[in-house]
């Protein structure tokens, strides 16, 4: 089951978001514009987050890892995930406003429009920020850690960079930028002692995304 689960997360689903993140552009081209429908998408993603977190909780089960999701909320560690939230910000809101290359991120299709979507979007958060944490910074950095001899920085780097690349439909320049984040995502789950944190911090991140850029970046698609 764990080797299952690593397969799935490290090159079957960077492999599915490529291969998804074409399927979009070019559905792009042929609607001429045209917005793809929103509510699909986020029942979709839901659905494959549960059954990845379902699946690594099975991985986590076999391999008997200790994932812990109570955190200590010290003025340290809700500090640092102030901190760490205010730094993504403000440095989405940089690449935004003075970035020369055109977004090719397919972001604009997924941030909501109506109250219904708006709803839709929130507990899609919830399960992202739920699942993603376990999945990521619970079951696999644990796994990579027990094959890095416990080296806690290069296990940090390597379930960031599946991580990142589970992200393709966002584009390269995304990849890159969530790298860093989801290393820092790492720290707090380290520095509080549980995935409580980090997953709150996640969770309050993607909201805070769409409520600052979410009209900057559907202009920027329609441009």
């Amino acid at each position: 089951m764990s080797l299952l689960f690593m397969i799935i997360v490290a090159a079957g689903l960077p492999f599915l978001t490529a291969l998804s993140y074409r399927n979009i552009k070019k559905m792009e081209a042929e609607l001429d514009g045209a917005q793809i429908a929103k509510i699909p998408v986020y029942l979709q993603s839901m659905a494959m987050q549960a059954i990845l977190c379902v699946l690594a909780y099975f991985a986590g089960r076999s391999e008997q890892l200790n994932i812990s999701f109570r955190s200590s909320f010290t003025a340290v560690s809700v500090g640092a995930s102030v901190g760490l939230i205010i730094l993504a910000l403000g440095l989405a809101w940089i690449s935004q406003k003075f970035s020369k290359q055109k977004d090719e991120s397919t972001l604009h299709h997924i941030l909501p429009d109506s109250a219904l979507e708006r709803l839709m979007w929130v507990l899609a958060c919830v399960v992202a920020g739920f699942c993603e944490e376990y999945i990521y910074r619970g079951v696999l950095f644990q796994m990579i850690m027990t094959y890095t001899e416990h080296i806690w920085i290069l296990a940090a780097i390597l379930s960031a960079v599946v991580f990142a690349f589970g992200h393709g439909t966002q584009g390269e320049r995304a990849i890159i930028q969530i790298i860093p984040f989801a290393i820092g995502f790492q720290f707090l789950a380290w520095i509080s002692g549980g995935l409580l944190l980090p997953m709150i911090a996640h969770f309050i991140y993607n909201i805070l995304v769409e409520l600052f850029f979410g009209d900057k970046i559907k202009k920027d698609a329609e441009a």
